[in-house]
């Protein structure tokens, strides 16, 4: 006897059930008419543009490896390498960085010593003596007619380009200075090479939290709207496969089915979000990013993360369609009646942010290395200062924005549930009782972008207070404004000033020379600092009794070293972290006590700490100390009066001791000129190139924190701008989805006004509840996150205030963009049903 099966062809045999029905829903998706194109294009629309963020947030580890990378062909002033003898191969490199109206300037000055000398990166040719390269950056601002003086401070002729592979981004302004008068007692570094590693400073504990909370912020609406824009056309889809249900299909086939359509209007979402990636690295080359610039070829995402969106996204989109579909197996019948839904329960969207929570609590109580215990939450011995203890942070942080964007259409429900009013009030209201559900997921990115602001803000404000909110430096009592460092300007200190005096602007200048001392036996801790200058500019740094050339003076003190004096640079090519008049961010004031200078033995021989000039450091016997000082408080701009310092007149140190250290100028600036600043630094660079000026008295903020600012603002408004844009698109959704709704009402005479503003109430009330739920959302987290950072509580009701008044403006703006659409189909041609 034959099998059942055996009249059933081989390809039907072998043919799967699920596929079938999962090309069903394909098949559906593509064939409905131009309704249904028109809903495959706006979900792709939606899909696409968070795809293309998560691309761009895939991108960030090759961004960084690729800017490391960069970085680490332009530290070529280190001092690993400083050869003492030239050679065929040997550069001489010194830095001559500058600042012109917030844009700092990368400038080198180079003199190849030998035939082979090594090419600097992105450069065809070493610039002869007096000539020099310049990047694209910088040769804009040399043409710029408002620019002149910073023509005035590059004078050289431009006889070439640097090009990508010497640059950080597109965006760097940097120059290549030709020289042949460089030598190490100058300053200048002899290298072979260009590129050296240079380990990266440790990220302060409570900006690892910051970014971590951040990027979750940043990233929670992304996913949202991922979510709404699967939804899109989700009533009709709803409806068709409910009357699919009632002749027949079972659970598992209609949940194929909807898959089949979600999966084409995720797959379709991925292809438009790779287009919108790769148009937008494209134009990232001619953008500015919170004062960064990338090259396009830089920005890939990684392989690992891309391929984990594209699994993701389809999933993501297949998964809300289940998740929605509960009615349409368990009811098929007021699905297809348009009925109201059923109430909405609370508890399942309360533990989400509780869950949330929980995990803060657990973060706290994580052992670390540096609380291995788990002992109490303190300033110093906190887990959530961690990598793992952020992590489960910025986790509960997500589940918290997820709660509040669950927690959004129970709210329009619950407020809803009565209605009254005029014509148009009641026609929103009964809209909002039929389906909140679109009307909630319009607004809901919103909803979790305000709430994730305001907490990052809280954040942020008591991060912020570390950094911006110390006590700034105080008011110099000398004349004194200005400090200008030259390097190796030592034994033409006089000189130096003497030339700058001479500049327009300049009222005064005060020069001195100042290095740390020790010895083969004795470290520079063991040993004073000493300051070398005349009697006359001795005298304003300290009371003196008498003064004649020959005299040293020991300090005895307190030192006055505010936290804000101290971003000026030396050589090395830095400006931050280090004093100006130090030899490399030499300490020039030891922790040796009162006594140190007081008690320094005459004839000891002594030789200048951190020595880089040609040969070995000179030597010279400890001058004997004429007498105790006490500081003039505040005289010098730099901060750097106090215990542990030598005051030296030239007649008293060999002058061979001064080869090879640095000069520092003090300045006094004439009042009513123009750009001081400006001019100084154009007037120090026209008497010798790697001068540097700064003002001490102006406050500094750690550059690591003000990147991540930069960086979260940046990001910041990236999101926005996907808010607003995903708000229109779903906007132009619902009113396709509601067209034959407004086609009835226009039909039956309703006047335009009203229908108008029904559909602002609608958007109106879920964004007043969401906006309410925002704040509270918000201020939780915001307090959460202070509390587990070790940070006193504070809010700023301003900035939560204004980013609620503009996630608003976003929503009511794009409300008013979708008007004309709104009107076009408020017409009786819409009753036309296919």
């Amino acid at each position: 006897m034959s099998s059942p099966d055996a009249n059933i062809p081989a390809a039907d045999r072998v043919r799967s059930p699920f596929l079938d029905q999962l090309g069903l829903g394909v098949r559906l998706a593509l064939t409905n008419g131009r309704d249904g194109w028109g809903r495959l294009l706006l979900t792709a629309c939606g899909v696409g543009l968070g795809v293309a963020l998560l691309l761009f947030t895939a991108s960030f580890p090759g961004i960084v490896q690729h800017r490391n990378e960069r970085l680490y062909v332009q530290n070529d002033t280190f001092r690993d390498e400083d050869l003492p003898t030239p050679g065929d191969r040997t550069v001489l490199i010194a830095t001559a960085d500058t600042t012109f109206r917030g844009t700092a300037i990368r400038g080198r000055v180079v003199q190849p010593e030998g035939p082979d000398a090594a090419l600097p990166p992105g450069v065809a040719a070493y610039p002869p003596p007096g000539r020099m390269v310049v990047s694209p950056a910088l040769a804009e601002l040399l043409k710029d007619p408002a620019n002149q003086l910073l023509r005035d401070r590059l004078p050289y002729p431009v006889v070439g380009g640097i090009g990508p592979d010497g640059l950080l981004g597109p965006g760097q302004a940097g120059y290549l200075l030709g020289s042949d008068r460089l030598s190490r007692d100058a300053g200048a570094s002899r290298i072979t090479s260009y590129g050296h590693f240079s380990p990266p400073k440790p990220m302060d504990p409570r900006l690892i939290l910051l970014n971590a909370v951040g990027l979750t912020v940043m990233l929670a609406p992304v996913g949202v709207f991922l979510a709404a824009a699967a939804r899109f056309g989700g009533e009709r889809r709803d409806r068709r496969l409910a009357a699919l249900r009632l002749v027949g299909a079972d659970r598992r086939m209609t949940a194929r089915l909807a898959a089949g359509e979600s999966l084409v209007g995720a797959v379709l979402g991925l292809v438009a979000g790779a287009a919108l990636f790769l148009l937008g690295r494209r134009l990232t080359g001619h953008l500015r990013l919170a004062g960064f610039s990338f090259y396009p070829e830089d920005i890939a995402p990684h392989p690992a993360i891309a391929a984990a969106i594209a699994v993701v996204v389809p999933l993501l989109g297949i998964g809300v369609s289940l998740l929605a579909m509960r009615r349409v197996t368990v009811d098929p019948l007021g699905v297809v009646r348009r009925s109201g839904p059923g109430r909405r329960r609370i508890g399942w969207r309360l533990a989400l942010p509780l869950a949330g929570l929980a995990l803060t609590a657990l973060a706290l109580a994580l052992p670390t290395q540096y609380n291995p215990s788990g002992m109490g939450r303190t300033a110093v011995f906190n887990s959530v200062q961690d990598t793992r203890g952020s992590l489960l942070v910025a986790f509960g942080v997500l589940l918290i924005l997820v709660g509040v964007c669950t927690l959004l259409p129970w709210l329009v429900e619950a407020a809803t549930r009565r209605s009254g009013g005029g014509v148009s009030w009641q026609l929103a209201i009964r809209r909002l009782q039929l389906s909140s559900g679109p009307a909630s997921a319009a607004v809901s990115g919103v909803v979790v972008a305000v709430a994730g602001a305001i907490a990052l803000q809280t954040l942020f404000l008591g991060v912020s207070a570390s950094y911006e909110d110390r006590p700034g430096p105080r008011a110099a009592v000398g004349p004194y404004q200005q400090s200008v460092s030259f390097p190796g300007g030592g034994p033409q200190a006089d000189r130096l000033a003497d030339s700058l005096a001479r500049s327009p602007g300049v009222r005064a200048t005060a020069a001195y020379t100042e290095f740390a001392l020790e010895t083969p036996t004795a470290k520079l801790w063991d040993l004073p600092a000493v300051r070398i200058a005349d009697c006359a500019v001795l005298r304003g740094f300290a009371t003196l009794p008498d003064c004649k050339d020959g005299d040293a003076f020991a300090v005895q003190g307190r030192t006055t070293r505010p936290d804000a004096g101290t971003d000026v640079g030396t050589s090395g090519g830095t400006s931050a972290g280090t004093d100006v008049g130090t030899n490399a961010g030499t300490n020039t004031g030891p922790n040796t006590g009162a006594d140190a200078a007081a008690t320094a033995k005459p004839g000891t021989t002594v030789h200048a700490a951190f020595f880089r000039g040609d040969g070995e450091p000179p030597s010279w016997p400890l001058p004997a100390v004429t007498a105790t000082v006490e500081p003039v408080e505040g005289a010098d701009p730099n901060g750097r009066i106090g215990s542990g310092l030598l005051l030296l007149t030239p007649g008293a140190v060999p002058a061979a001791a001064l080869r090879g250290q640095p000069a520092t100028v003090l300045v006094a600036m004439a009042p009513g000129l123009p750009d001081p600043k400006e001019q100084l630094a154009t007037d120090v660079m026209a008497i010798d190139p790697q001068g540097l000026a700064g003002s001490p008295l102006d406050r500094a903020v750690d550059p690591t924190y003000l990147a991540v600012k930069r960086l979260l603002t940046a990001g910041s408004a990236v999101t926005l701008l996907l808010v607003a844009l995903s708000l229109l698109v779903g906007q132009l959704e619902r009113f396709r989805e509601q067209r034959r709704i407004l086609g009835v009402l226009n039909a039956v005479g309703t006047r335009r006004r009203i229908l108008g503003l029904s559909v602002l109430w609608q958007t109106l009330v879920p964004m007043a509840l969401g906006m309410l739920l925002a704040a509270v959302g918000g201020l939780l987290m915001g307090a959460v996150l202070q509390y587990t950072a070790g940070l006193p509580f504070a809010l700023d009701w301003g900035s939560m205030l204004a980013m609620s008044a503009i996630a608003a403006s976003a929503v009511l703006l794009t409300t008013a963009l979708g008007l004309p659409q709104l009107l076009r189909l408020m017409r009786p041609a819409e009753l036309r049903y296919e």
